[in-house]
Parts: structure tokens; sequence; C-alpha cells
């Protein structure tokens, strides 16, 4: 979405010339915008504000979000082109650095808001969201100045944090770092006096501000996890970014003890149990989002290491056709939300985003009403009108003794986090035959692969084919960062290993500071669909081979996990290598 280039910023004089000349508003309504700019079809505009009126005096840009139609982004420019509010690219402008020190980073990044200049009387600042009140109050209260706030999109902010605060903030956290002088005593000694000790240091400001460091970089980044590893001579910090490990920095080793006694402190973990693996979670608020911590904390040869799975409620949630999925997947996965009876099986391994496809299936089911009841280990989001329930295995509570008395508890749709034995996928069967829908997840390769693994598990194949309504394979792929795409040469014998012919053109990232030198920005589902035909059912009761199955499918029209990766090379969109890195053919 573009505002008219004589409101956007580039130059201070360019922000200088705007802000003189006020703000010619339009007389376009938020959804003519909308429509103009393609974001939103006139056909979901009228669902939209019926969706309204019904709602009573919900906003429309409210409304427009949470029916997935539009993102928060795009109303926020749609609002600020209709109140004539300019926008601001950070290519060519330069902050001052007294302007700078009038907002601290904290505020800038907790906010992500960035301070360009002061033009008559007032202090200019850039926003993502410029008609956000509660920030503007806020900054005009510390700064003790009129806010006059300008349009940047969230790309624009990032890269202005990263280039205004991100390097003083790496030194105010080495000074951190530096002011952490603890002996090794408090990591070796044992009984009620280091115990204390280790209490008082890890309730240390150094300690608390080094910690809520390493978690704000780790969402800052977008990251999924957190690895804080010791070995011989100190700690390494690394962030696990698009599904790749990025180096941070390394710690002197005196840190270790009070920083993972503060994070257990945090995960309401026991500081003084230095022998055994513990799990904890706390949960925070972050700009206005709710972030779960899933903690970690296993004792190695070199010390305890700390892995954090950072779990955004707001990024993990997303309707079906956020997916990005190609039509016939699309369509498959609505029929499969549409059924009020079987099983549907989504495959993948660990960190291949299947609990974030589960759960935009059960938001599409969650529209018709029925009582959906889901079984977790964890529950990773909370959803509205569903009941969710946490396995505890250390006290018997297991999937399948879950699933048992769910089944009495009169629900129409079940997810089960993940069908691990034979009890859990008889259950399972069970309940499918006696018609409810169960959704659930299995650790297996390719979508065929999840047909036969039911029936080498125990389940007998006539129910399989009587109960399985389709499967579903997975992976994410990283995207190309479109800031900096480029041919990607030197790579034919990667193309022929997945099926593309050496004179096609692919492009890559080559790397710049907007995707922090990694060349990708992002990620995206692939997937690979099998929906259990007739042909295929019969399949199933002859106890065909895996092989055997997937052939079938493809032959029936699916296309392959890699074939829907390469479709996606072919758009420009990711890389040859990464076809290659998640092909399974």
């Amino acid at each position: 979405m573009k505002q008219r280039h004589d409101m956007t910023i580039n130059t201070l004089q360019d922000l200088e010339r705007i802000l003189k000349g006020g703000h010619p508003v339009t007389e376009m309504r938020l959804g003519e915008i909308l429509i103009a700019a393609n974001i939103i079809t006139p056909s979901q505009l009228q669902a939209a504000l019926a969706q309204q009126q019904a709602s009573g005096s919900k906003h429309l840009g409210k409304v427009l979000t949470e029916m997935g139609i539009a993102e928060q982004r795009h109303i926020n420019t749609a609002l600020a082109i209709k109140l004539g509010i300019p926008s601001i690219r950070f290519g060519e402008f330069e902050v001052p650095v007294h302007i700078l020190a009038l907002v601290s980073p904290e505020f800038a990044v907790s906010a992500r808001i960035v301070p360009l200049a002061e033009l008559n009387g007032r202090l200019v600042v850039a926003m993502e969201n410029p008609l956000d009140w509660q920030v503007v109050e806020r900054l005009r209260f510390n700064t003790n100045r009129t806010i006059e706030a300008v349009m940047a999109s969230s790309d624009q902010i990032t890269i202005a944090i990263d280039r205004y605060y991100r390097l003083k903030a790496e030194r105010e956290l080495e000074a951190m770092v530096d002011d952490l002088e603890f002996s090794r005593e408090s990591i070796e000694s044992e009984g009620d006096q280091a115990l204390h000790r280790m209490e008082q240091e890890a309730h240390a400001k150094p300690v608390v501000r080094l910690v809520n460091a390493i978690l704000v970089q780790g969402i800052d980044l977008g990251a999924s996890d957190i690895h804080i590893r010791p070995d011989r001579d100190g700690i390494t910090i690394l962030y696990r970014v698009d599904g790749k490990l990025r180096f941070s920095r390394s710690l002197a080793k005196s840190v270790l003890a009070p920083l993972v006694s503060r994070i257990k402190i945090t995960g309401r973990m026991n500081i003084a149990e230095r022998r055994l693996p513990q799990d904890g979670h706390t949960r925070i608020n972050r700009d206005g989002r709710i972030i779960d911590l899933r903690i970690s904390v296993m004792p190695a040869i070199h010390g305890e290491s700390v892995v954090i799975r950072i779990l955004d409620k707001q990024a993990g949630m997303k309707p079906i056709d956020a997916l990005g999925l190609n039509e016939r997947e699309f369509r498959l996965l609505r029929k499969m939300a549409a059924l009020n009876n079987g099983i549907f099986l989504v495959t993948g391994p660990t960190g291949s985003g299947k609990s974030t496809t589960l759960y935009a299936v059960l938001n599409e089911i969650n529209k018709r009403g029925p009582h959906i009841i889901t079984v977790e280990d964890p529950v990773e989001y909370d959803m509205e009108g569903v009941e969710q329930i946490q396995v505890l295995p250390q006290i018997g509570y297991t999937f399948a003794e879950a699933l048992r008395h769910i089944l009495r508890h009169d629900p129409d749709v079940v997810m089960v986090g993940e069908i691990r034995d034979v009890e859990t996928a008889r259950i399972a069967e069970r309940a499918a035959l006696t018609g409810h829908l169960v959704l659930s997840t299995l650790h297996t390769n390719d979508a065929a692969s999840a047909v036969t693994r039911m029936v080498d598990m125990g389940i007998e194949p006539f129910l399989v084919s009587a109960t399985l309504r389709g499967a579903m394979a997975q992976r994410l792929i990283r995207l190309n960062c479109p800031h900096c795409k480029e041919e990607e040469l030197d790579v034919d014998e990667l193309k022929l290993a997945v099926g593309a012919r050496t004179d096609e053109v692919f492009y890559r990232g080559r790397g710049c500071e907007r995707c922090n030198q990694s060349g990708y920005k992002g990620r995206a589902a692939v997937v690979e669909v099998i929906e259990v035909t007739p042909t295929i059912a019969r399949l199933i009761n002859a106890q065909a081979s895996t092989q055997e199955i997937k052939e079938a499918a493809l032959a029936e029209g699916m296309a392959s996990l890699t074939q829907n990766a390469l479709r996606l090379a072919r758009e420009g969109r990711t890389s040859i290598s990464e076809v290659y890195d998640i092909r399974l053919e």
C-alpha cells in the first residue's frame, strides 16, 4: 500500500516541507482505500460491514483484522492515508544524535518508535501506528514535549532501531556483563549459604537486566528459540531465527550460575536443583502482545544449558488463507475443516509449523460454533471458545488418559497434540468412528508415511481406511529477502537434484542490513496433502507400501512437497538451495 509521492519523507528537508504544508485529508472511506490498494475485495468489505453492524460499535479496522481479511499494518497505513499523515523511509534520512538522546533505547525498542526532529516546538516521531494515543501520551510525558507522529512501516522501524539503537544497546549489554563479577564458588559449593548467595545474585539488578535484554533481543529478532550454552571457558548465546541458529555473543563463565538461577526463578523452577533437567514456563507482555516462554534447563558437563522457546500468540494464530498454500492445498484444507467426523493428520519434524496449521484449521472450524476440546503438551496458544487441556505425564495424565475422559464430555471436534502410541491411536480411531472429527500430528517424513504409520502402530487397515480423511506433510522454508535478492549462481547440481532444468534462473538473497546479512527474511509453509479417496482407501486395505500410496496420490493430482517448494523458487520467493535442503525425493 503506497501513499502519494509528495507525502513520503526521505530527508529532513522533506519532513519540514510536508509538515509545513499541513495534513491534506481524503474523503475516501477506510474500506475504499483498502480496496483501491488491493488489500481487500468489495465482497470482503461487505462481509466486514455486516459483521461490524452485528457487533455494535467495533471499529471497521478491528473487524477486518479479527476476520483475518487485513493485517493491522494495512489498517494503520490506510488510516494514515485517510488522515493525510505522511510516511517515512530511512534510506537517506539521518537522525541527529541530540534528537536520539531524547528517547531512551529501552522505550524506543519497546514502543517501536524513532524520534526524527524537533520542528516548531514539536518532537516529530516515526511510529507504526501514529494514532496510538497511549504511546504518544507516554512519549509526551517522558520528553515533556508536544508530539507529532508520522507513519513508518514495521520494516522501516526495525531498520531505524537497528541503525540507531542496536549498537548502543549492545554496548549497554556489554557494560552489564562487565558489572557481573561472581566467583565460581556459587557454582561449585553446596549448602544453605551457597543457595542464599545464588538467590541474591539472581535478584541483582545487572543479572535481571541481562536476562531481560537477552529475552527482548530474541523477541525483536523474531527468534523461535534462545540457546544459552556453557562450554569449558564461557557461555554462548544463540538465537534460532527462520529455523537457523545465529551466534549472538559470548559471556564469561562466571555469569552462568546467576544467569541460570535468574531464568529458573522467572520460570518458577527450583534453583537449588542442578543435577536434574527442569522445565518452566512464564508469560510476558511485549508491546501489547502476550508471549509465552517455555524454558528447558538441562545439566551438561560444563554447567546447565538453557533453551527458551518463544511462543508469540499473535504471530502463531493465523487463518487458513494466511498459511501461503496454493489453490489445491488450500481447498483440501478447507474441506478437512468442514468435515464432521474422521481423522486428519499433520506430519513433519519438530519446528515445522504443525501446531500453527492445526490451530488455523481449528480457527476455521470454530466459526461454526461446535464444541471443541484440545489435549496438548503443552498448550501453545489460547483459543477463545475452545476448551484446552494440558497433559501431565508425571502424574499419569497422558494423551490416552485425557482422550478417554474427553469423549465423555460431549465434544464435536477433538484435537490431540500428538499420536505417540498405539493406545492413543486406538482411542482416536474409536472417536472418529463414533462421529467425532479428530485432528492430530505424527512424526513422519511425508504424507503417505502417515497412512502406513497408523497401520504399523497396530490399527487394522480397514479401520484406517474408514476413518482417515487426509494427511498433510509440512516443512517451513526460508523466503528470500526482497531487498537484496539476486540471481543464484553455480547451483546446477542442486537444480538437477530437485527436478529443475539447468537453464532455469533462480534467486537468493545476498545479505543486507534488513535481513541481518542472512539473505532470508521470513518463512512460509510448504506442504503436500493426501486425501483418502476410494483409490487410496483400497490401497490401505490391501496394506500397500508407502511408495505405492504416494504414487497413487500423485496420479490423482497431489503436488509433492518438493514440487511445491520448487514452485516458490520459480516465483523467486526462495532459493534453490532451500528447496534442496527440505526436499523429500
